[in-house]
This record gives C-alpha cells, sequence and structure tokens, in this order.
C-alpha cells in the first residue's frame, strides 16, 4: 500500500494509517473494514451527500438477487438523503411489492418505515410520520453498528413532533427511551441526539436556561460537522427560538426564526418553513402595533395553500397561527370554530381545551391538586394561586414571589406578560423590594405591556375594541370595506357596524379621518 494515498496535514499519520490498515489485512480483520465501511456511509448520509452514499454502498455489494435488491434500498435511501422523497417512494414501493413473499422484505420493510418517517414529517403527516417512526424502531432485524444512529434520529424526530404538539409525556417519553440506546462505539452523531433531545425535555419541563445553552451547543457542533438535510439541526433552533421567546427577548426570537426559515428553504422543508412563520406570527400578535402585519402573513399562507396542493397536510398550521391571534384579539367565537374544524390535531384541540379553562371560573382546589414537579408547573401554579383573592394578600403575595423566584432560576419572563394588569403591577410592587437585575428587566417589560395596553386602547375616554383597532388599521390601506370584510372574517353588517363604533369613539364622519387619527395615535 502506498502512505502517499493517505493524506493528512499530521506528522506521520499516514504512514501511521497505512500500518493500521496493512495489519487489519494480514490479519483478515473484516470486522475492522466493515466498520470502516458503515461509518463512511454514515458520514454521508449525516452530511446530505445522497449520490456519494449510493455510490459508496453500491461498493460493498455483489451482483447476487438480495444484493440488486439492497442497491436499490441504499439508492431510495440515497435519494431520501438528496431530498428527493417522489423517486425515493417510487423505488420503495417498488421494492416493497417486487420482494413481497421473499425473506429480505423485512430489510426492505425496515429502510421503507424509517425513509417514510422522515419523508411524511417534512410533508406535514405527523401521524403517518409517527406510525413509519414506530413500526422502523420496533423492526425485529438490525442492521449492524449503524442502528444506534437510525434508531437515536428516529427517536429525536418523534420527540419532534412530540414538542410540536406540545405533548410533554410525549417527549418524556422519548428522553426515556433514547436512554435504552446502546453506543458502545462512541458514536458522535448519538451523543449529539440525546443531547437534543435533553434540550426538547428541559424545554418542555420550563429549564428554559438550560435548554437554551443545550441547543446551542447542538446547532454549533451539528453545523460545524455539516449536517444538514433531513439530518439538519432544526429541532434545537426552535428549542432555542422558544427560549428566547420565554425570556421575552421577542426581537432575537423572531431572528433565530428568520435563520432557521432560510435553512428550512434550502433543505426543501416547506414544514420547518411555515412552523417558523407560525412562530414569528405568535410573536407578532402579542403587540397591537402588528395586528396588520400578523393578517397580512396569515392571509399569505392561506393563498399559497390555495396554489399549492401539496401544502394540504399543513393547512392545520394556518389555523394554529389564528389561533394565536384570534386569542390575543379575544375572539373566542373564531377561536372555537377554528378549533371545531381540527378535532384530530392534539395541540390546537389542547389550546381549545385551554381557552375555555380561563374562559371559566377557576376553582382553588383544583388549583392547589396541581403538580409542583417540573419549574413550569411550580410557576404557572403560584401564578395561579396569586391570583385568588380569597387567599389574602399576604398569601396572594407569598404564592407570586415563588413564583418569580423559580422564574428567575430558569429565565421564564413571558410567562407573566401574559397575565392581566392586576398581576404586572404586582409584580412591579414586588420588584420595588427585591434588589435584582432580572427583576428590574421584568418590572420595565411589565410597565410597557401595561402601557401599551392602556395607550392603544383608550380613546377619549372611551376604548376601542381589539376588533375595532384591527379594522382601524386597514382603514388607511387602498382595500375597499367589502376586501377589508373578507380579510378578516366580518361580514357586511358586522363591518357597518364596528365603522358606526369607530367613527363615534375617535369622533370622525369618514374613514379618511379615522386614518387620520390612527397615525396620530400610532396605530398604524
Amino acid at each position: 500500500m502506498n502512505p502517499k494515498a493517505i493524506k493528512s496535514p499530521l506528522p506521520d499519520f499516514s504512514a501511521g494509517a497505512t500500518k493500521i490498515i496493512e495489519a487489519a489485512i494480514e490479519k483478515k480483520d473484516l470486522d475492522f473494514f466493515y466498520k470502516l465501511y458503515l461509518a463512511k456511509m454514515v458520514e454521508l448520509s449525516l452530511t446530505g451527500k445522497g449520490k456519494e452514499f449510493t455510490e459508496f454502498s453500491k461498493s460493498g455489494i455483489d451482483d447476487s438477487p438480495s444484493g440488486l435488491i439492497m442497491a436499490k434500498g441504499f439508492e431510495a435511501i440515497g435519494s431520501m438523503i438528496d431530498l428527493n422523497f417522489t423517486k425515493c417512494l417510487l423505488l420503495l414501493d417498488d421494492l416493497e411489492s417486487t420482494t413481497e413473499n421473499l425473506e429480505i422484505n423485512m430489510w426492505v420493510m425496515q429502510i421503507s418505515n424509517l425513509c417514510r418517517a422522515h419523508i411524511n414529517f417534512h410533508k406535514g403527516d405527523f401521524i403517518h410520520a409517527l406510525q413509519y417512526a414506530r413500526a422502523a424502531l420496533d423492526s425485529p432485524i438490525k442492521s449492524g453498528t449503524i442502528d444506534p444512529i437510525d434508531q437515536g434520529r428516529l427517536i429525536r424526530l418523534v420527540c419532534s413532533i412530540k414538542l410540536i404538539q406540545s405533548d410533554i409525556k410525549g417527549v418524556n417519553k422519548c428522553a426515556q427511551e433514547i436512554l435504552n440506546i446502546a453506543n458502545p462505539d462512541n458514536l458522535i452523531d448519538l451523543s449529539h441526539t440525546k443531547s437534543a433531545i435533553k434540550a426538547m425535555q428541559l424545554l418542555v419541563q420550563g429549564n428554559y436556561k438550560q435548554a437554551y445553552e443545550i441547543a446551542s451547543a447542538v446547532v454549533q457542533l451539528e453545523e460545524v460537522a455539516g449536517r444538514s438535510g433531513i439530518t439538519a439541526p432544526f429541532d434545537c433552533r426552535a428549542v432555542m427560538a422558544r427560549c428566547l421567546y420565554e425570556f421575552s427577548q421577542h426581537d432575537q426570537a423572531i431572528e433565530m426564526l428568520e435563520i432557521a426559515k432560510t435553512r428550512a428553504l434550502e433543505n426543501k422543508s416547506n414544514t420547518i418553513y411555515w412552523l417558523c412563520e407560525v412562530g414569528q406570527i405568535r410573536i407578532l400578535a402579542q403587540d397591537i402595533n402588528n395586528f396588520g402585519q400578523v393578517t397580512a402573513r396569515i392571509e399569505k399562507l392561506r393563498d399559497e395553500l390555495l396554489k399549492n396542493s401539496t401544502l394540504d397536510k399543513l393547512s392545520w398550521l394556518i389555523d394554529l397561527a389564528e389561533v394565536f391571534f384570534r386569542h390575543t384579539t379575544n375572539e373566542n367565537h373564531r377561536v372555537a370554530s377554528l378549533v371545531n374544524r381540527n378535532p384530530t390535531n392534539p395541540y390546537i384541540q389542547m389550546l381549545g381545551r385551554s381557552q375555555a379553562k380561563e374562559l371559566n371560573a377557576r376553582d382553588i382546589k383544583s388549583v392547589r391538586e396541581l403538580p409542583e414537579v417540573t419549574p413550569f408547573e411550580i410557576i404557572y401554579k403560584n401564578l395561579l394561586l396569586s391570583q385568588f383573592s380569597s387567599e389574602g394578600v399576604k398569601k396572594q403575595r407569598k404564592h407570586l414571589e415563588a413564583a418569580l423566584n423559580k422564574a428567575e432560576e430558569v429565565g421564564a419572563k413571558e410567562i407573566f406578560l401574559r397575565q392581566d394588569n392586576l398581576t404586572l403591577e404586582s409584580v412591579i410592587n414586588i420588584s420595588e423590594k427585591i434588589n435584582s437585575q432580572w427583576m428590574e428587566s421584568l418590572a420595565r417589560a411589565c410597565l410597557d405591556r401595561i402601557n401599551s395596553r392602556n395607550a392603544l386602547l383608550n380613546f377619549r375616554g372611551e376604548q376601542l375594541t381589539h376588533r375595532e383597532i384591527e379594522v382601524l388599521k386597514y382603514l388607511s390601506t387602498s382595500k375597499s370595506i367589502e376586501q377589508i370584510g373578507r380579510t378578516l372574517h366580518i361580514s357586511k353588517n358586522t363591518m357597518k357596524t364596528h365603522l358606526r363604533n369607530i367613527y363615534r369613539k375617535l369622533n370622525v364622519s369618514d374613514r379618511n379621518q379615522a386614518a387620520e387619527v390612527a397615525k396620530e395615535k400610532l396605530l398604524v
């Protein structure tokens, strides 16, 4: 063997590598070369080099009937790596039908389930993605030392879906399942996968600081390693963005989601792109000044859906975006309508149940029975208890202080800013007696939120409703009254009522005057 064929910047490495390989040849150590073969396949698959993966994998296969079937199977995997999902599915369909009565069909079904799990995820079909992932994980055969990485990636995919659906039990189950995957060869990618799943678990538990740190580390390590396509660290970027939102760092969260959207376009993932868009809409909807932009972005998504039938599986994301928006504007009937037309979507149904609880009077006994294990549970329970006047002022303050102490520990701010003005004022009062930079920062954010709510809703002593302000924003555009009504899903008669109320409250006689007053009040 020629040592010059092995290139390395390290002194004497080439000679040393040659020596190792020659020793393996002399000992006929087939396991050594098989591991090298698998390691190369893994690296090509993780770095998005599908064509090279296919060519290299075929180099280790003979021309037997089983070998030819395996070659086509590796070609299907290579097509998935290159994000050519149509070709991959065609190859898999052919393989499944031609091997139906053959012993190798079990291997074919394993790789088919693996590929279909990833493809369905990127199409937005989470139900089938979960079904195929579970079938692949439960496969009775194993494919060698590459198997732990395959298993880890599938569990990570399932965990991502559970996170999107806000299925805390599902995330915790994945966190437990990944611990059972052995890593005797110390595979780096499997270690990264375990860290990514840990970050997702910490997020749902409310450990935002730790979740952010781990997710950030995984993103850096995997991007340096060239992970792309289906192995790009989109899940950890989502964790980072959500943590930034909970830190109440809205601009940074939107920026992180914008980066993720760019990566999603590069990796041809409409699902990731739309998830990030909905995440941005959720953040923007917190500020009444963004209502016009939020409505426009939701309508743009609906237009894209109508033009492209392949996006049908993502229609629920548009409804999710509108649920976030209408919840902010207290349009409960519209929220109920959106929830009702998504009966099989667990996350939207959960949001619907959550709002229903908010509308009903809370029972202090049931609140006291809530768990206090994770940071989120501690903060949430104490926040609720602090709002019961029957507890008495001292106990209310004690509960709020308990929530604030845990929140400072994990970096949770946004959960307080979602509360009513009375709670925000209580936070400000407590901050005056606590010498903490974090508390000072939260108090300023509370004051800004109160001022924003009051200043934008109060005109001449009489308040405009959220819906009236939304209509008002459109009066300064070129849209006709009928077009504004269609955009906002408002009937003609209801639009007339809104306009009469707006003109009366602003003391104006037409839309042009109303638009001018809106500009003066910084509403448009």
